[in-house]
């Protein structure tokens, strides 16, 4: 028996292509979720389903009707702005327990999410349950190493990390000789990346090395069925542009889309990769 139909809820990003190809090449039935106002330049070779946030029962009986048996979540999807005069039943029916749970943090959002699809009887995986090969083991995966400042900055900065757990705040922070330098919040990782490289030079000297880690892990008690950190080649480049030392990732947790890019990449800018078990 070959594998069960799979629907992908595909928001920006590579992933969700990478996810397509990969059912593509193995032969696999699939269909690509497209919410209106999620912008895929790719979508039009592949098949696709178009879905509106107010109309969940819609969305479930297209699905079903696919024979999709499993969904995955793959890339940043916009909070939506909703309209009411679009909801229908399903949607009215949920709206006690979701449109709270909208208004508080990514993780309490996304397990809502995660119970209305379950609840109609589909099963949530993980994109690296179907592509082992985006989640790394603990080790130094590039030519360069930390040094024993970028080190430190890498412990401040899961630290940081946890305390902003509790606050299902980010996944993501930048430390800098001692210094927390940014946080990311609702406008992600890039947005954290480009603020930080504008204004490192009035926090830093110029310390060869020890010029500021990006930092990522997922929040403690976080689902990654639906919401895995994730970096790719635009980290790489977003970090070197920075002025930063390197990247640091919780091991077995954060996904690296081409991976191999990435490292050669990284070697190529002088930038240190760091996979690292709990701190």
């Amino acid at each position: 028996m070959g594998l069960p139909n799979l629907a992908i809820v595909a928001g920006s990003g590579a992933l969700p292509l990478q996810l397509a190809e990969h059912c593509q090449s193995i032969g696999r039935s699939y269909k690509i979720i497209r919410f209106n106002g999620t912008q895929l330049d790719w979508a039009s070779n592949h098949p696709v389903i178009s879905a509106e946030f107010e109309k969940p029962k819609s969305l479930f009986s297209a699905i079903r009707k696919a024979g999709c048996k499993q969904i995955v979540f793959a890339g940043a999807i916009q909070r939506p702005k909703l309209n009411p005069l679009k909801f229908d039943l399903a949607f009215l029916k949920f709206a006690p327990t979701l449109l709270p749970a909208l208004k508080k943090g990514d993780d309490t959002t996304l397990r809502m999410i995660a119970s209305l699809f379950e609840s109609e009887g589909f099963k949530i995986i993980s994109a690296h349950q179907i592509l082992d090969q985006l989640m790394v083991p603990k080790g130094i995966l590039t030519r360069i190493h930390p040094s024993l400042g970028s080190q430190l900055d890498i412990e401040r900065g899961f630290s940081i990390l946890n305390i902003m757990a509790e606050a299902d705040v980010g996944q993501a922070c930048i430390v800098g000789q001692g210094l927390c330098l940014g946080i990311e919040t609702v406008q992600g990782s890039d947005y954290l990346i480009s603020n930080v490289g504008t204004a490192k030079g009035n926090y830093l000297e110029d310390i060869k090395g020890c010029n500021g880690v990006f930092i990522k892990a997922p929040k403690v008690g976080q689902d990654t069925r639906l919401d895995t950190p994730t970096i790719g080649p635009v980290t790489i480049q977003s970090v070197y542009d920075a002025g930063l030392s390197g990247i640091a990732i919780k091991a077995n947790s954060v996904q690296i889309l081409e991976k191999d890019a990435c490292v050669k990449l990284a070697n190529n800018l002088e930038l240190f990769i760091v996979s690292v078990p709990d701190i």
